[in-house]
């Protein structure tokens, strides 16, 4: 039974002779920035920095309750921190308005649509990157990106008061202005987008955080989530539910290429799309993108909402950060680097861990055919058992089947702010690989550790070659 599944922002349309209109500006003198209370999470992120400062995990924000707030019951604690987590990432929600405009001169015709984003960095003078859907600033009718986008703050985001629907497109009073606002890259294959804020009076003065992606590769079943979005125009607001399929494909009108979600039972709706979906530790899992509204037959469909896990949308997200800063244009597509290799699961079962209370799929990736940058690198049969990038201090001879080298090395690297570029993770699922691929840049190293013929060997393929990498739009 094939479902319809459709992108979830709200679109209003209005077609009206062009007049000139009067953009309001209001200002008030709120300024989150200069109070000297601390509160819940002040206290919490000030314990963490000085945990990692002393070399010990940071705690969760449930660790962070019982251990400072001394024993209360399962019921409070979850209640407690629940309460804090969503407060919180109500504060890195914005509610995300565009206009498209069609038309002559004299005779425009205004089509106006509302999203959500999430701001995953920003600095105290106004900056920052706001993360959304790419259908929530491309007009598919039109085949156009939105000529204008505004941004709401939670607080600041009613329609009717905070900005005004008009015939002649958006009237702006408490949001962040066109002006300050601008595409840095878009993906309309993977549907996401991100939002350059400059100079922002509004936020500078405001009490904005950014919200930080989930690290995770895979995700269970039945972990709690909650959905950040502006539903039916009626502002941000939160709806709870749980993971409920970790990873499935699915496609979209907007581009012709099927990709991977996950599944929640969280109430979605139109203007949800581009909103963040978080766990219960605040972090961002995946940024809500689709839901299914009816079968083939016409029947509805219910609690069946998609996301785009943060696997891969962080590194995406990253990967159109960098371009931007390295080269200050807009990129309308992402680089991905090709491994070369066609995989299929030689093995895939389910195993119930009793301690994590975790069902987990366990997968195992058997080459199939090799071609591109792993051409003399992998064979035929070779079963992937973990994958790294990291720097080769001096140079590693491709297709070298040794032993790990010491002239590798995955560096902590703090400099990216949504996601680390080096890492290490065991390949446990069929898209792991896939997904990893996004943060390798040019000059990078990835080392594959294999198994042939019952050995472990390690593999190296350095990116110096621009054949290596796809763009995808």
């Amino acid at each position: 039974m094939t479902r319809r599944i459709k992108s979830i922002i709200a679109i209003a349309a209005a077609c009206a002779a062009a007049i000139a209109c009067t953009f309001i500006s209001a200002c008030t003198s709120r300024n989150g920035r200069d109070g000297k209370d601390m509160d819940f999470y002040d206290v919490f992120e000030a314990v963490n920095a000085e945990r990692e400062a002393a070399g010990e995990e940071p705690y969760t924000v449930s660790q962070f309750v019982k251990e400072y707030f001394g024993y209360i019951s399962e019921e409070a604690e979850q209640a407690i921190t629940e309460k804090a987590v969503m407060n919180r990432s109500l504060l890195s929600a914005v509610t995300v308005i565009t206009e498209s405009k069609s038309g002559s001169v004299f005779n425009a015709k205004y089509s106006m649509a509302a999203g959500a984003g999430v701001i995953v960095d920003m600095d105290d003078e106004g900056n920052a990157y706001i993360v959304t859907n790419a259908h929530v600033v491309y007009n598919s009718d039109l085949k156009q990106y939105s000529s204008t986008i505004y941004a709401y703050l939670y607080g600041s985001d009613v329609a009717g008061t905070d900005y005004i629907v008009t015939n002649s497109g958006i009237q702006n009073v408490n949001g962040i202005p066109s002006s300050d606002i601008s595409i840095a890259g878009v993906s309309l294959t993977y549907d996401l987008a991100v939002l350059k804020v400059s100079g922002s009076e509004v936020l500078e003065r405001s009490n904005a955080v950014k919200a930080k992606f989930a690290q995770d590769e895979v995700f269970a079943v039945g972990e709690r989530v909650y959905a950040v979005g502006n539903p039916l125009w009626e502002g941000l607001s939160v709806s709870t539910g749980i993971i409920s399929r970790d990873s499935e494909v699915i496609s979209l009108e907007l581009s012709d290429a099927d990709y991977r979600v996950m599944r929640t039972d969280a109430a979605i709706n139109s203007g949800n799309s581009g909103g963040g979906l978080f766990n219960m530790d605040g972090e961002i899992v995946a940024i809500v993108n689709s839901g299914a509204t009816t079968d083939t037959e016409g029947n509805d469909v219910d609690n069946m909402s998609y996301a785009l896990p943060s696997s891969y949308a962080r590194r995406i997200v990253q990967s159109m950060i960098d371009r931007y800063e390295q080269t200050g244009k807009v990129s309308y597509s992402v680089s991905k680097a090709q491994l070369g290799v066609s995989c299929t699961v030689a093995d895939s079962y389910a195993e119930y861990d009793g301690e994590s209370g975790e069902t987990l799929i366990k997968q195992s990736m058997e080459v199939y055919s090799v071609s591109g940058a792993a051409s003399g690198v992998l064979r035929q049969g070779d079963i992937l058992k973990g994958f790294s990038v990291g720097v080769a201090q001096s140079p590693i001879k491709d297709g070298a089947y040794e032993q790990r080298k010491s002239e590798f090395t995955v560096p902590e690297d703090e400099s990216y702010s949504v996601a680390r570029h080096y890492f290490t993770v065991p390949v446990t699922r069929d898209y792991i690989v896939s997904d990893a691929m996004f943060s390798v840049r040019t000059g990078d190293t990835v080392e594959l550790e294999i198994e042939r013929g019952g050995k472990t060997y390690y593999a190296y393929i350095t990116y110096s070659d621009n054949s290596y990498f796809k763009t995808f739009g």
